[in-house]
C-alpha cells in the first residue's frame, strides 16, 4: 500500500506549496549526510530520501490538480515551487497565465530563461525585475552575477575570434604552443568551467536551492 505523500513529508494537506517545499527540505535533511554512512545505515538513508523525493513529487501533484489557485501569489508560489524542483514548463505554463507581472514574475521567469541557456533574456527579465524592486538584493544580486558571466562569455568569444581568424601567414605554427591561446583563447578553459558554476550556483542559492553544496 502507497504511503500517504503528505504523511511521509509531516504536514497537513492543506499544506501551502511552500510550506510544503519547506517541509521536504527538513526531511532530506535529516538522512542527508547518513547517505554516506557504510553498511545499512547508508542503505536505510538512500531509501528514506527516494521515499522523500517520490512524497514530494506525489504531494505537489496532489496541490496542482486542485482549483483554488486563483490569486496571483498563489500562481506565483506555485511556479516558484515547480522551479525548485527542475519542472520548467509547468512553471512556465504557470507564469503566462499571471496577469500581473510583478517584479518576482520576472525574476522566476529569468530563472527559466537560464535553464534554458536564454542569457540575454534572462538579464532582460532580472533588469526589469531590478527596476521594478531595486531593493531587493535577491534581484539585485542575481542581475550582477548574470551580468558577470555574460562579460566573462563576451571576452572568451571575442580571444577566440582573434585566434581563429589571425593570419599566420600560411605556415605550420601550432596554437598548442602559444602561450596567450593556452591561457584561454580559444573555447573553456578550467576557470570558465568554475565561473560558470559558480554563477550557476549563485542563481541556485537566490532560488533556495544549492548546487554547489561545499560553498
Amino acid at each position: 500500500m502507497q504511503k500517504d505523500p503528505f504523511v511521509t513529508l509531516g504536514v497537513d494537506e492543506s499544506v501551502t506549496q511552500n510550506e510544503l517545499y519547506e517541509a521536504y527540505k527538513a526531511a532530506r535533511a535529516k538522512w542527508e549526510d547518513k547517505r554516506f554512512s557504510p553498511g545499512e545505515v547508508g542503505t536505510e538513508a538512500c531509501e528514506k530520501l527516494d521515499e522523500i523525493e517520490e512524497a514530494y513529487r506525489d504531494a505537489q501533484d496532489v496541490l496542482s490538480s486542485r482549483h483554488f489557485i486563483t490569486t496571483v501569489q498563489d500562481k506565483i508560489d506555485q511556479a516558484d515551487a515547480l522551479i525548485r524542483n527542475r519542472r520548467y514548463d509547468e512553471a512556465q505554463a504557470i507564469l503566462d497565465d499571471v496577469s500581473e507581472k510583478t517584479a518576482e514574475v520576472h525574476f522566476l521567469q529569468s530563472v527559466i530563461y537560464y535553464s534554458q541557456h536564454r542569457y540575454n533574456d534572462a538579464v532582460t527579465e532580472l533588469k526589469t525585475a531590478v527596476s521594478d524592486e531595486p531593493n531587493n538584493t535577491k534581484y539585485t544580486n542575481a542581475l550582477k552575477h548574470m551580468e558577470e558571466k555574460m562579460r566573462t562569455q563576451e571576452d572568451g568569444y571575442a580571444r577566440s575570434n582573434v585566434y581563429n581568424y589571425r593570419d599566420d601567414g600560411g605556415n605550420d605554427r601550432s596554437y598548442s604552443n602559444d602561450a596567450d591561446y593556452r591561457r584561454g583563447g580559444r573555447g573553456m578553459t578550467p576557470c570558465d568551467c568554475c565561473t560558470s558554476l559558480i554563477c550557476a550556483d549563485c542563481c541556485c542559492e537566490c532560488m533556495g536551492g544549492d548546487l554547489i553544496s561545499c560553498c
